[in-house]
């Protein structure tokens, strides 16, 4: 489910020290969580308790800001006690945006290399960027998102690769601000020129077609020009990725939960597992236990056997006589209904599933196989054509039908464009809601709506 740090990144006589790492967010296992990772550069062996502590005052606060707030769940959070020999963030009082030396020049000796004035003097940010790829790689590989803390109490951050921040009473929010960077992957809604096409940066105008449309006109969400390129245009006048100590926009918002549920299941565990052996003349209760937004958004449903049932819940009994002889299939999906996120003329459908495939014999024993898998379908809303992309690949017996909502089958094309993305053609389809459901090797593993514009 997760990325792991190429360690064909580090070459194979360059290795990372192995620093004492300190969980300051634990919600779960690592391989189920997104795990940020925070490093402290310019703090010596004496000052490791002053890291921890900003490290833990920079994630509780990161909380307190929608979305991650109603994703806290889904996140670990590491600080490695990275060990200078000397304190402090190098100034070499280059920047050419004020009168320097704005503070005094300096050249401590960091572990990081992390310095001031990168173009402008606030920037604080490496020319050794190798040394967080190689401490990573030594300390947490299983990261998903990182930042610096640097140990100067100058204003100063910036993003990239990596984010930096500062510890001046503004870092809470420079942390959030620049994370916004490197993990959503947003642009400034200030002006700055080195960026180009972003989630909520476009030069495109056109309403019906701009990325945001599913928000305009809600939330303050609009069409803005930057002043300074008024052929550049942003989702907001007012967003955390324009100013500091203010919220994410709606659009910044969606991007990131996107990014989260691109990362992580909301499915931690569930029963019973892989290889099971029931007794099929009993009852039998399958649990799912999920990963929770706050509030709870997450939406539920079970098929058996292709037939919707009643239950929304993360659990569900099945009667002996509910099954039949031979294979049977029971499905659970789950997808989040959150209101942060625009399901309507949204890009893309996040979803999991677990299919349980039960082979109950005429001695009321049934053997239980059982896999999750995750999908992406997107665009949804479509308009001549989709594409169902898989966490794992797809078997090579596929099929799709759509159903209407009178249940009647409509026939779409369909080819597996590579081993893990499903091509739907539906331009002779008419627009409306559909079902589209995918077996593979004759076994369902997806049953979602679908909207044809």
């Amino acid at each position: 489910m997760k990325k792991t740090l190429f360690s064909l990144l580090i070459s194979s006589f360059c290795f990372g020290q192995v620093f004492e790492k300190v969980a300051v967010l634990q919600n779960g296992s690592n391989d189920k969580r997104i795990n940020i990772a925070v490093l402290g550069d310019g703090f010596t062996a004496a000052q490791q308790t002053d890291f921890v502590n900003a490290a833990q005052s920079t994630v509780n606060y990161l909380f307190t800001k929608s979305p991650y707030k109603e994703y806290k769940n889904y996140f670990n959070a590491y600080a490695i006690k990275v060990i200078s020999t000397e304190s402090g963030v190098k100034h070499p009082g280059t920047a050419s945006d004020v009168v320097e030396p704005v503070i005094p020049v300096s050249n401590p000796n960091n572990y990081l290399g992390s310095s001031f004035d990168f173009g402008v003097h606030r920037c604080i940010y490496s020319n050794t960027t190798n040394k967080v790829a190689q401490v990573l790689q030594a300390n947490i590989p299983d990261y998903d998102m990182t930042y610096i803390l640097g140990n100067s109490t100058e204003y100063g951050g910036c993003g990239g690769t990596y984010a930096f921040a500062s510890l001046n009473g503004s870092s809470n929010e420079i942390v959030v601000h620049e994370l916004g960077h490197s993990f959503a992957q947003l642009a400034d809604e200030y002006w700055f020129a080195g960026s180009g096409e972003s989630p909520n940066k476009t030069q495109n105008s056109n309403t019906s077609t701009i990325k945001w449309k599913n928000w305009l006109n809600i939330n303050s969400i609009g069409v803005y020009p930057y002043d300074e390129s008024p052929t550049w245009f942003r989702p907001h006048q007012n967003c955390e990725m324009r100013y500091l100590n203010r919220e994410f926009c709606s659009v910044c918002k969606e991007t990131t939960i996107e990014r989260i549920h691109s990362l992580v299941s909301p499915i931690d565990s569930y029963t019973p597992a892989n290889n099971s052996a029931i007794d099929g003349t009993s009852n039998v209760t399958f649990t799912v236990n999920e990963i929770l937004p706050i509030p709870n958004t997450l939406v539920n449903s079970w098929k058996l056997n292709g037939v919707t049932l009643a239950s929304t819940a993360n659990t569900l009994t099945v009667t002996p006589n509910q099954l039949n002889n031979g294979n049977n299939t029971l499905l659970f999906s789950v997808t989040d209904g959150t209101s942060l996120v625009k399901v309507n003329n949204h890009s893309a459908v996040h979803f999991a599933n677990i299919t349980w495939t039960l082979n109950k014999s005429t001695l009321g024993i049934s053997d239980v196989k059982a896999e999750e898998r995750r999908f992406g379908i997107y665009p949804n809303p479509a308009n001549n054509e989709f594409y169902i992309k898989g966490k794992q690949d797809f078997g090579k017996d596929i099929k799709v039908v759509f159903y209407d909502a009178s249940g009647r089958i409509i026939h779409a094309k369909f080819e597996l464009k590579d081993s893990s993305t499903i091509y739907v053609d539906i331009n002779s389809v008419p627009s409306g809601v559909y079902t589209v459901s995918v077996t593979e090797n004759k076994t369902p593993i997806i049953s979602q709506k679908i909207v044809k514009e």
